[in-house]
């Protein structure tokens, strides 16, 4: 009874653990296989009654050809989209109307839009920078991207930057979809094993933590699905808000402008070079200059003593 037992699971574990790692089509021949082995011995499976075997195509009838299996229907491509844009805006503008386009997310309820994140930085008078995500559905992504361009532009603004990114997640959420069928698969056979076999104690608690495993496997796999089936059910949208000063139109003095700008920025930069440069000559001066004044003195005093001392060794100059 216990090699019956013990057989019975490897058999069905290494049997149904091979189709995880097949395609769809394999997996469903993996799990015909292990029914039969589950449900009665081979040798027990008896033939058709008469009474269901198909009726002979008489002599005469020619023979048809057999119909052609029906074609599977492609796939359906599930494909999640990210939508940037970048706003400049007067700075006294941009936070009014970074707040009217997170209120018309939260006004069409959690259902159609819900608001992922949002942050402001502000930087002194002239500067903001401002960002806000949110996830809402393709419909409601769409009307919103249609109206930016006009806010912007009743604000003061434009848009400046816009981007689209998407990623195509059909064989991923395929791939787990059959993957939750194989586990389902397993984990119900196992159950089916706990409930109807017995044995030593071993043999249950190895079956228990198998199980225990499998539906571990099975909760994480149904997670990350829905993750997915919810970035392809729904689309971010994100949106930078910049402000610098008063926002103008290009004209002919840019240029000079911009060049000014640069003068300043360099000469500021020479000023704050050579602020550094005296802060750290500074201290070497006023310990340097002492000695060199000493020395100097010093070198002064010997060749004053050695010119007196010449003068009193030579003898006077005669008349």
């Amino acid at each position: 009874m216990r090699k019956t037992a013990t057989a019975g699971l490897c058999l069905l574990l290494a049997t149904t653990a091979a189709g995880c790692g097949q395609p769809a089509g394999e997996i469903a021949n993996s799990d015909d296989a292990v029914n039969l082995e589950i449900a009665a011995p081979a040798a027990d499976v008896a033939a058709p009654p008469p009474a269901f075997a198909a009726p002979a195509a008489p002599a005469s009838a020619p023979a048809e050809p057999a119909a052609a299996a029906p074609a599977l229907a492609p796939e359906a491509a599930r494909i999640a989209y990210v939508y940037r844009y970048g706003l400049e805006l007067p700075v006294e503008k941009a936070p009014a109307l970074m707040a009217r386009h997170e209120q018309a997310c939260t006004a069409a309820g959690p259902a159609v839009c819900q608001v992922i994140g949002s942050r402001s930085s502000r930087y002194g008078r002239d500067q903001l920078t401002a960002q806000l995500e949110i996830r809402a559905t393709p419909a409601f992504i769409a009307a919103f991207r249609r109206r930016l361009a006009g806010d912007a532009e009743a604000a003061g603004g434009r848009i400046a930057q816009a981007a689209t990114e998407s990623e195509d997640l059909t064989r991923v959420m395929v791939d787990t979809e059959a993957r939750l069928r194989a586990l389902t698969t397993l984990r119900d056979r196992l159950q089916q094993l706990l409930a109807t076999r017995s044995g030593p104690l071993e043999q249950l608690l190895a079956t228990e933590r198998e199980l225990a495993r499998v539906q571990g496997e099975l909760d994480a796999a149904r997670s990350s699905l829905e993750v997915m089936r919810t970035r392809v059910a729904t689309s971010r949208l994100i949106i930078e808000y910049t402000a610098e000063g008063q926002l103008a139109p290009d004209s002919a003095f840019r240029p000079a402008t911009e060049a000014l700008d640069n003068a300043l920025t360099v000469f500021m930069g020479m000023v704050g070079a050579l602020i550094l440069f005296f802060a750290g000559a500074l201290p070497l001066v006023l310990v340097g200059a002492p000695l060199v004044w000493l020395v100097l003195r010093w070198r002064r005093r010997e060749r004053e003593r050695r010119a007196a001392a010449k003068r009193a060794v030579s003898p006077p100059a005669e008349t």
